[in-house]
């Protein structure tokens, strides 16, 4: 595991490292991330659905509308938990009146796949990444539609709801497609293999293409943006960890393994898989989509104002989620 967090890391200081001179980013980044989204994504899906669908279906078909419904329910939850902690709170007070709608955003919607996806295919079993698919198609769904028409709405404006979908989700249908109707069987395996083979490194390639859009980030000072502090403490520490207790504690009550099994987590180990998916979902940092979306819908003070939110929480990441990856797998 700690092999696993070490190549990660490595991958996005290489990003960083490559993209840190603005002329190599202005003119590389762009390309690489639009060759990654619009055909290395896709390609994943596609593949990684017809090679485990068959094992992931015959687990439990039933997880994939759950996983569908889980996704909906976690954004729901912590978008009410944010605007809970804003009205009956000072936890905040140190936020702008005008960065209330991008710093909402930044806590509500987590990297639910980007981050994720490298963990759970180096120590989940492979099943969990099928109902992980449709987990990210509720997000696309909810992302492209109400998170893009919040950043794109300004005050005194009337409020609409327009729908965008993205390369990636037309992905995840055409992989439910191919695999459920075992269409995937029959493409010729001289074209299948290499395509199996290289999509996996859409995982890297989007580690690099992050370390890039962190160099790209503007920089601002922390002491201008004191709610970032506890924004760390209450979004990445408090919040994940009181996701893992209450979860033990169901575990427990409804005869889950013991604490400390001491063994690799199996598809058939429900609670166990499911502790470690929703306990990393919750510790993950903010979507990087959402700089994507203000970048292409938004105002520039938005995009500097989250550009230094995501700077900070994906520094904060890079201690608390590894602990959290190893509490959710180990207890």
């Amino acid at each position: 595991m700690l092999a696993a967090f070490a190549r990660l890391i490595g991958l996005v200081l290489t990003g960083y490292l490559l993209f840190k001179s603005e002329n190599i980013r202005r003119k590389f980044l762009p390309v690489a991330s639009i060759l990654t989204l619009n055909f290395l994504f896709p390609a994943y899906y596609v593949t990684r659905y017809g090679m485990t669908w068959d094992a992931a279906f015959s687990k439990g078909a039933w997880w994939m509308p759950i996983f569908f419904v889980m996704c909906v329910f976690t954004l729901l939850v912590q978008y009410m938990l944010i605007r809970w902690l804003l009205k009956y709170t000072r936890i905040f007070s140190a936020l702008a009146d005008d960065h209330k709608t991008e710093f909402m955003l930044l806590f509500a919607v987590h990297n639910l796949g980007y981050v994720p996806l490298p963990i759970f295919e180096a120590i989940a079993p492979p099943e969990l990444l099928i109902y992980l698919f449709t987990y990210i198609m509720a997000y696309q769904l909810i992302f492209w539609s109400l998170a893009v028409n919040v950043i794109k709405h300004k005050p005194g404006e009337p409020f609409q709801m327009n729908f965008r979908f993205s390369v990636p989700f037309y992905g995840i249908l055409a992989g439910i497609l191919l695999a459920s109707t075992g269409w995937y069987d029959l493409i010729p395996r001289v074209i299948a293999v290499p395509v199996e083979k290289y999509s996996r490194f859409a995982m890297d390639a989007i580690m690099i293409i992050l370390g890039g859009i962190l160099a790209g980030v503007p920089r601002g000072n922390i002491r201008d943006h004191k709610e970032f502090l506890p924004f760390l403490l209450y979004r990445q520490v408090l919040y994940p960890l009181a996701v893992l207790v209450v979860f033990i504690i169901l575990r427990l009550l409804f005869n889950g393994p013991a604490l400390f099994p001491g063994t690799g987590i199996d598809i058939s180990e429900t609670w166990r898989w499911l502790q470690l998916f929703l306990v990393i979902e919750a510790a993950v940092p903010p979507a990087t989509n959402i700089m994507v979306a203000i970048q292409n819908y938004g105002r520039s003070e938005q995009l500097a104002y989250s550009g230094n939110g995501i700077i900070i929480s994906y520094l904060g990441a890079a201690v608390s989620l590894p602990v959290f990856v190893i509490l959710a797998y180990y207890l």
